[in-house]
């Protein structure tokens, strides 16, 4: 083609977007901002000439369905009046028969499309006069969109014209509430035959933006954001019917066809209309293939105010949607205060929530930040109450069950309860620590109350064991007096002595009878004192607990939890919702779950769940098992770390302050050499789990026993408990330690010699043997060189509380020591100390011996 043919059409395609531009002001400034401002004050306002043309042409539809331009014709409007010289000019084309609504419609339009045509007719003859080649590429890109624009135009009108008769068909009633400008007319039954399946529809109206279903002279809308269309309805149709099912927060219908060709073209229909929806926007042109798939996604985030009936009715939720139900992170709000921030599945809450539950007499509310499970709370949880209580523990079916701890932190009368709770209430073996009265109630409980077998433990020192039913005492009892005195028999809460009983004093002497008080006159008894020593005290006294609390029935809520995981798959996303005791506030919760589902550091990740077990089934060794079990005790992430942190937990809240009374050494003992048979048994079970995931069984020969086991984790955890048993063992041997303190003083004033031969310093060890010296040169060098060794070995031996130390490692040595060179330094140790307790036991003996 010549260069003259292209400038000409070049120079057309010019003018024709020149005159497209004046003219569109020119209608602009002198006819539609005027018809729109006097007759829709509030409606959208018009394009300026700087926007498409697509965007005018939708304005321009939007006054055809409001029936803008009949009532702009009116000889009584107001627009009529004030510009009905400039609305003759534009209509001088037209006779005075033909309707003026008519009129303004088409010179309002059809320059704008003729103008459309030219264009492509334009382009159209520019690419049949270029070579192939990249210009002609562009010019048939340029001359497709604008075929593009030609079908959108069409579209937008056609849509326009079917909407606004609608509108005319239908009574005020409904146009009243769903006629808006905005607003299309996508499908109606009537053109495209489709029904409800429960006869519940007589019309069906699908909008750009909501499906209504018309009975009668009611309706019911449902907005497009919160429609999921499901073909395969999961229920057999009547014989010839073509069935959709059509999913809503509140409510599922299926829509039924007898042809399946209609039937498509309504699948299709909808779901471009719901993914448009969603989207924002519709396509360009407004149907074809150009949109973003013909399938809306399932999964959508959009907000909602439930109406029906039911625990949701005039809720709000906010969040991520699935088929119709709340799935995913969101929002709950009720209108009474109460709101669920956290993860739902299927429309209940479900994995970890945060719930704001307002209290109905006081302007606070009680706080929940727990593991939910199928919309009720289950497993472990804090909840900040109110009233200043605050709860740590397991909960089920929306209640407090298992193991838990109870505490208030007001000043009025704080305590703390530690222990096993059932249906909300306190029942089983737990621990109450009243800091006001200075008490601790160790044993069983039914129903919030003491009842059952029970100790009790003061910040005085006294301590007693006694039967108890629904919190008061009954029978009689052991009761421990400060100077080492123990009373059996009935006394009072106030701890007076009543009835028949046995007092055994410290002197050796049992006095038993029966006790009375007198009125403020002292205690009165009448019975046999006894001077003869007793062999020995009655086993009551230093067996306290052990058969009224059985170890392994004392915390069973926390073993029961690490068992149901271990039962589970010790699946990651529950792993919290069991083993998450080892947090102690709600920040830490609320730290852990932000853990828990983001991506984690790489100093933390080998301890998720399926790094771990793999990393069980690499350490089977004794060496690296030992070394494995170090690592994943100190670990808090790990759920053996997990599990040693609430024990000491447990532990702490049993022995620690007022607790700390000598009498409790046995349970205490008894609790920590279970603990590690209990800590290794969980091993061996995510051991088990961790070979079953590979296809291979846990080789029982291989398999250490029990006993064994658990004496290689004994001295892991022995550090998590070593200040309470520290502070037990030192109560139990004070005495003890005492003669052992004052006879190591004792020593201290010994002559150097003389203090050699009572610690049984071989004669041929003291440094003397080969020298050849002077008596007054043998006596510096012992004053120098033998007093400096006895008194390092004295400073070395200087450990105040010894005796207890010495008790503590005996009790708990690993047993494969005993024989072993570690028993001989222990052996020989004990025998050094018991050496220097007899210089104050037999201070003249010993004397006179040196």
């Amino acid at each position: 083609m010549s260069t003259a043919g292209i400038s000409e059409i070049l120079g057309s395609l010019l003018q024709l977007e020149e005159n497209f531009s004046s003219c569109l002001a020119r209608i602009d400034a002198l006819i539609l901002k005027p018809l729109l401002q006097a007759e829709f004050p509030n409606f959208p306002s018009s394009i300026g000439n700087s926007v498409v043309k697509s965007l005018y042409f939708v304005t321009f539809a939007n006054f055809v369905v409001v029936q803008g331009f009949e009532q702009a014709a009116k000889s009584k409007s107001e627009a009529w009046k004030l510009h009905k010289a400039v609305l003759k000019e534009f209509l001088r084309d037209f006779t005075s028969e033909s309707s003026l609504g008519l009129a303004l419609h088409l010179v309002l339009h059809k320059p704008f499309r003729e103008h459309n045509q030219g264009y492509l007719q334009l382009l159209s003859q520019l690419q049949e006069q270029l070579q192939e080649g990249s210009e002609r590429d562009v010019v048939a890109t340029v001359a497709q969109e604008f075929g593009k624009l030609e079908s959108f135009i069409g579209q937008v009108l056609d849509e326009a014209a079917f909407t606004k008769e609608l509108w005319k068909s239908l009574g005020y009633k409904f146009t009243d509430v769903l006629c808006v400008p905005e607003r299309r007319l996508l499908e109606d039954s009537r053109n495209l035959p489709i029904a409800s399946g429960t006869t519940r529809s007589e019309r069906l109206l699908l909008f750009d933006d909501v499906l209504v279903l018309i009975q009668g002279n009611s309706f019911q809308s449902f907005d497009l954001k919160l429609v999921w269309v499901d073909e395969n309805c999961g229920e057999k149709s009547a014989p010839g019917l073509h069935s959709l099912r059509i999913t809503t927060p509140e409510e599922t219908f299926v829509l039924s066809t007898k042809d399946p060709q209609m039937k498509a073209v309504w699948r299709w229909k909808l779901e471009q209309a719901v993914r448009q929806a969603l989207n924002g926007k519709r396509d360009f042109p407004l149907w074809g293939r150009s949109g973003e798939g013909s399938e809306a996604p399932s999964r959508r985030f959009f907000t909602y105010v439930f109406r029906m009936e039911g625990r949701l009715r005039g809720a709000t939720y906010e969040g991520e949607w699935l088929w119709g139900k709340p799935h995913g992170k969101g929002t709950l709000k009720w209108r009474d205060g109460r709101n669920h921030v956290g993860d739902f599945q299927e429309g209940l809450e479900h994995g970890f929530g945060i719930c704001l539950v307002p209290r109905r007499s006081e302007d606070r509310y009680d706080c929940y930040k727990c593991h939910w499970y199928q919309g009720k709370m289950k497993g472990y949880g804090i909840c900040e109450y109110g009233n200043d209580l605050v709860y740590k523990g397991y909960f089920k079916d929306n209640v407090r069950q298992g193991f838990g701890i109870l505490e208030n932190f007001s000043a009025e009368r704080p305590f703390k309860y530690t222990g096993q709770w059932e249906n909300d209430k306190k029942n089983g073996y737990g621990v109450w620590e009243d800091k006001e009265r200075g008490e601790r109630y160790i044993g069983m409980w039914l129903d919030d109350h003491r009842h059952g077998e029970g100790i009790v433990v003061t910040q005085s020192g006294l301590c007693y064991q006694r039967t108890f039913h629904a919190d008061k005492m009954v029978g009689s009892g052991i009761l421990l007096l400060e100077d080492n005195s123990v009373y059996e028999g009935n006394f009072t809460e106030d701890l007076t002595f009543v009835g028949k009983g046995k007092l055994s004093l410290a002197n050796g002497f049992v006095l038993e009878g029966t006790f009375s008080a007198r009125g403020g006159r002292g205690l009165s008894t009448h019975g046999v004192l006894s001077t003869a020593s007793e062999p020995e005290r009655p086993p009551a006294t230093d067996q306290l607990g052990l058969k009224e609390f059985p170890v392994e029935k004392r915390w069973t809520g926390i073993f029961e939890q690490f068992q149901e995981f271990l039962h589970s798959g010790c699946k990651e996303e529950t792993e919290e919702s069991f083993t998450g005791f080892h947090i102690q506030t709600s920040k830490e919760l609320r730290k852990s779950q932000e853990y828990l589902f983001c991506q984690r550091g790489a100093e933390e990740i080998s301890w998720k769940i399926e790094e771990i077990l793999e990393e069980l089934v690499q350490h089977q060794e004794p060496e690296s098992i030992q070394s494995y079990l170090e690592k994943a005790l100190e670990s808090s992430l790990h759920p053996l770390g997990k599990l040693l942190r609430a024990l000491t937990v447990a532990f702490q809240a049993t022995y620690s302050g007022i607790g700390a009374n000598r009498h409790l050494l046995a349970m205490a003992q008894e609790e920590v050499k279970f603990y590690s048979k209990k800590i290794w048994e969980f091993y061996r079970g995510l051991l088990r789990l961790a070979l079953e995931r590979k296809g291979r069984a846990p080789s029982e020969d291989a398999d250490p026993s029990l006993g064994k086991g658990s004496s290689l984790v004994l001295p892991l955890i022995l550090p998590g408990f070593y200040p309470e048993l520290s502070m037990l063992y030192m109560l139990q041997h004070q005495r003890e330690d005492e003669l052992y303190c004052q006879g190591i003083v004792e020593l201290s004033l010994f002559p150097d010699i003389q203090l050699l031969e009572f610690l049984d310093v071989q004669k041929h060890l003291w440094p003397l043997k080969d020298l050849t010296l002077t008596s007054n040169q043998r006596r510096s060098l012992i004053k120098d060189k033998c007093f400096l060794s006895a008194t390092e070995c004295l400073q070395k031996l200087m450990i105040q509380h010894l005796g207890a130390e010495i008790h503590l490692i005996r009790d708990l040595m690993d047993p494969t020591n005993q024989g072993g060179m570690l028993d001989f330094l222990l052996t020989a140790l004990e025998s050094c100390y018991e050496h220097i307790q007899r210089i104050r036991l037999h201070p003249k003996e010993n004397s006179h011996s040196s």
